[in-house]
């Protein structure tokens, strides 16, 4: 079965799956920030992530909502799509105690987006204001990432210095020790 992925498009989609998907593209077009995207089976997986890594040629990144054990602190982690990710790790660079991934209900509540859709447009949203923004010094020096917008279906490429200007802050910037898979 072959994995379905649109042509590159401007612009944003006709409807919108969700308050928080019409958030991200009005905010982008208010701020007349370009970016391109595609539609697409979801992209939930690895495999599935290579695929939309081909359609752009530009290599996906992984976000990770991450929360404390009060589940009243959180931390949005932007890295390597291909990199293991180890939360003791994660703790350790941050000098901050045991985090462990959010769970959708919570990913709901603070980005507003189902599981395997979380994103850094997520922090426009009033409920994110206090979510600290984290990102892999590599994968914020490049030129351009993609994320989804929102849905696990729709992905945006972003250059990083347009995605920090519209978020209006820059993340903590720590290093993934971790090697590829």
């Amino acid at each position: 079965m072959s994995f379905y992925t649109s042509e590159i498009m401007t612009g944003s989609p006709a409807s919108f799956k969700s308050d928080t998907q019409r958030l991200i593209y009005e905010s982008l077009e208010k701020e007349g920030i370009p970016f391109t995207r595609i539609e697409s089976d979801p992209g939930i997986s690895m495999d599935d992530c290579l695929n939309i890594d081909k359609a752009f040629g530009i290599e996906t990144v992984k976000t990770i909502l991450l929360t404390n054990r009060q589940k009243n602190k959180f931390w949005l982690y932007v890295t390597h799509a291909r990199k293991p990710f180890i939360t003791k790790e994660f703790g350790a660079s941050l000098q901050i105690p045991r985090v462990s991934f959010a769970d959708e209900e919570l990913m709901k509540k603070v980005l507003g987006t189902p599981h395997g859709a979380a994103t850094p447009f997520g922090l426009l949203r009033p409920e994110a204001s206090d979510v600290t923004f984290v990102m892999d010094k590599d994968v914020a020096a490049r030129e351009k990432i993609v994320i989804t917008d929102g849905d696990p279906c729709g992905f945006i490429a972003i250059a990083n210095s347009d995605l920090f200007k519209l978020l209006r802050r820059s993340p903590i910037l720590i290093e993934n020790p971790a090697t590829s898979c």
